[in-house]
């Protein structure tokens, strides 16, 4: 009688083990369009047990390309009662994360964004009261995602240009917060005789060799070989994050023709970079100061003054406001009909941001 108590005891013990750990998981994470970490946690836990249940939630974001962890985490405790439960991150806060390769210190903030790119996210449901006993698992691809891609700016679709060295311009793929390195590839081919701009884009050679930059610029060296008159050309942005890439803008196409026009036409000059403080770099400007700025403190507008150093007293020669967005900015500042700013002469241009930086560049005009 002992020995069938004893065997009906375990037997019991065993339908229970089963039954707390009949939990099943669905997961509600977009597989496109998740930019914050928050995100991640969406999720119904369903227990078909008879009793309560405190557990834990890991996470394990892979990247897909190197099959690494970028971003581990686990949930505070959870209960769940029988039946199921609907889940987000407040539910499963406070969620403590680990950073495992530095493209992943985007944005640390438990509530910040996601580092872009492509992802394996893995999850684990673990009970708490039995030292990390596994109940169910699961995996889900994950798409980290420019809201928009790199913009083209310059030289413009189908546009017709007059030099066989363009410069090419571009504007950032937002939202900037989920880059921590973001570079460019810039691809220029030639578009072969009823070849589509896209076609010639994947299978002709490049012919610029696709550099890299920072800059939302790039200038066609004239150490290679000249654009040809009457043929088409094709363009296009790769940003990239960390080396890999994130995002494509659109593929412009453009000519360079034979036509000149009847007079000489002011070479454009290139973009320089505003700084804090003040440097003994001399930029060179013509009718037009052209000038890069990283506006990290989001200001919409910005108020400067150029000032003229080698007159006594420095006096203000021009000043305005300008508007700027989030990010890198290319801005322009007109100086063509003024003729208080001289040729060969040094002039300081100059603003204050709402952190209250001074932000400068020197520069000489050449009219």
């Amino acid at each position: 009688m002992f020995k069938k108590w004893t065997l009906f005891c375990l037997l019991l013990s065993g339908l229970g083990f089963v039954s707390h750990a009949q939990v099943s998981m669905t997961l509600q994470v977009p597989p496109a369009g998740v930019l914050v970490k928050n995100q991640l946690w969406n999720m119904v836990l369903v227990n078909s047990g008879t009793g309560n249940l405190l557990v834990q939630v890991n996470l394990v974001l892979l990247d897909v390309q190197t099959n690494q962890p970028v971003i581990t985490a686990t949930s505070a405790p959870v209960s769940l009662g029988k039946g199921g439960r609907q889940l987000q991150a407040r539910d499963l806060s406070p969620i403590q994360y680990s950073y495992s390769i530095p493209a992943a210190h985007v944005d640390m903030d438990p509530n910040g964004m996601l580092p872009a790119g492509r992802y394996q996210a893995c999850y684990t449901v673990v009970n708490a009261q039995k030292t990390g006993l596994t109940l169910v698992e699961n995996c889900i691809a994950v798409n980290v995602d420019p809201l928009s891609p790199p913009l083209l700016n310059t030289p413009a679709n189908e546009d017709k240009l007059n030099t066989p060295y363009p410069q090419f311009t571009w504007l950032p793929p937002t939202p900037l917060g989920i880059f921590n390195d973001l570079g460019y590839a810039m691809v220029l081919v030639e578009v072969l005789p009823g070849q589509g701009k896209a076609d010639a884009i994947q299978q002709n050679v490049p012919l610029n060799a696709s550099p890299y930059t920072k800059n939302l610029f790039y200038n066609y060296p004239a150490s290679t070989r000249s654009l040809d008159t009457g043929k088409v050309y094709a363009w296009r942005v790769v940003a990239m994050n960390s080396g890999k890439a994130v995002a494509l803008s659109d593929i412009w196409t453009f000519r360079v023709t034979q036509s000149r026009p009847q007079f000489e036409t002011e070479k454009p000059t290139p973009f320089v970079e505003v700084k804090r403080g003040q440097d003994a770099v001399i930029a060179t400007a013509g009718n037009v100061l052209r000038i890069t700025y990283d506006n990290a403190a989001a200001d919409t507008t910005i108020k400067y003054t150029i000032t003229s150093i080698e007159e006594p007293g420095n006096p203000v020669v021009q000043e305005g406001n300008m508007p700027v967005q989030y990010g890198q900015n290319q801005l322009q500042v007109s100086l063509r009909n003024n003729r208080r700013i001289q040729a060969n002469k040094v002039y300081l241009f100059r603003f204050v941001n709402s952190r209250n930086e001074s932000w400068t560049v020197k520069f000489t005009v050449t009219k």
